[in-house]
């Protein structure tokens, strides 16, 4: 065997064994997210009337909740809150979409880039969260924003700007 053969064998051999490692790293990161996640889907299934969950997501606020977008038996929107200690369930009819809520906030707004809506909890009250960057006038740089609106109504609860110092 050649010297330039055995180098490429050490380098194939060390380009695996980074690609392994690598793989390992990342599910032992992210194992412990996806278990929390498959027990709230799990719980949810067993205590609400959730049906088919399509999304999930978690919410970190005075409590952290994992938040279950899904569908009832009959396919309604329904939306379901898992914290440690408590399970909250919405019907998504009872309250404003997505859709809605990133519309409150370009309505305000016009310009403003939505960069992702969620549900969460503020206060003990079902929320979106919209958070976007703006362009002030005058300013060099985007500015970044949450926006909070109550899940039933839409009424604006309150503003976080975060500042780079």
């Amino acid at each position: 065997m050649s010297k330039s053969w055995k180098i490429a064998a050490i380098a194939v051999f060390a380009a695996a064994v980074l690609c392994i490692g690598m793989i390992i790293a990342f599910r032992a990161v992210t194992e412990r997210e996806w278990g929390i996640q498959r027990m709230a889907v799990q719980t949810a299934y067993e205590k609400t009337i959730l049906a088919k969950a399509n999304k999930v997501e978690r919410f970190v606020g005075d409590k952290t909740y994992t938040v279950i977008y899904g569908e009832d038996k009959i396919g309604q929107p329904i939306y379901v809150w898992v914290a440690e200690d408590e399970i909250r369930t919405e019907m998504g009819s009872a309250g404003l979409s997505a859709e809605q809520a990133e519309a409150l906030v370009k309505t305000k707004h016009p310009q403003a880039d939505v960069l992702r809506v969620m549900l969460g909890v503020q206060d003990g009250q079902p929320v979106w969260e919209v958070f976007y960057k703006l362009k002030p006038e005058n300013a060099s740089r985007d500015q970044y924003f949450y926006d909070f609106y109550t899940f039933k109504d839409g009424l604006h609860r309150d503003t976080w700007r975060l500042s780079i110092q």
